[in-house]
């Protein structure tokens, strides 16, 4: 008798109320087509994102590779030709003052081809190298600045490709 006494008080005092099977499932439906939105959403931004990082990676990297041809010459070189990725002793500017980083100039600007051939024509080009040098007579340091445009973006709701710009002083001792 004392069992049964224990039930009934048990069963009349418990007023809580448990999901039924269908509002769990209502419930699970509605955080999967949630989860589903976000997923989407992650895979177009990843898309949108990955050639963008390629092409800014290789600008620097080309500008990095200009400058690095340039700040090899001698401070006093009016002579090497430094268009392409070569440098040949003669038929070029050298560190003669002139270029621009605003409009291709003869003997200050080369191009890269998609397959990273540099060369002095623009057909097949994807990114532009330019570089202008500047000269303060007084301190005897030449200023060099390269800049690097990709020619085309990674996605077609983007307005701007991106570039890089190095700018360097070489002194003369």
């Amino acid at each position: 008798m004392s069992l049964r006494r224990n039930l009934k008080t048990k069963q009349g005092t418990s007023k809580a109320r448990g999901f039924s099977v269908l509002e769990a499932m209502i419930a699970s439906m509605i955080m999967i087509v949630g989860i589903g939105g976000l997923m989407a959403l992650f895979v177009v931004a990843a898309a949108k994102n990955s050639g963008q990082g390629d092409q800014a990676t290789r600008t620097t990297e080309y500008a990095q590779d200009k400058m690095e041809q340039l700040l090899a010459l001698q401070y006093p070189d009016t002579s090497s030709n430094t268009v392409g990725s070569s440098t040949t002793p003669t038929g070029g500017v050298g560190l003669t003052a002139g270029g621009s980083t605003t409009s291709p100039t003869a003997n200050y600007v080369d191009y890269v081809t998609a397959a990273g051939v540099v060369s002095g024509t623009s057909t097949g080009a994807l990114y532009v190298r330019e570089w202008s040098i500047t000269v303060n007579t007084t301190t005897n340091i030449k200023t060099i600045t390269v800049l690097v445009q990709a020619q085309f973006t990674a996605d077609a709701f983007q307005s701007l490709a991106p570039s890089t710009t190095l700018v360097a002083m070489k002194e003369q001792y």
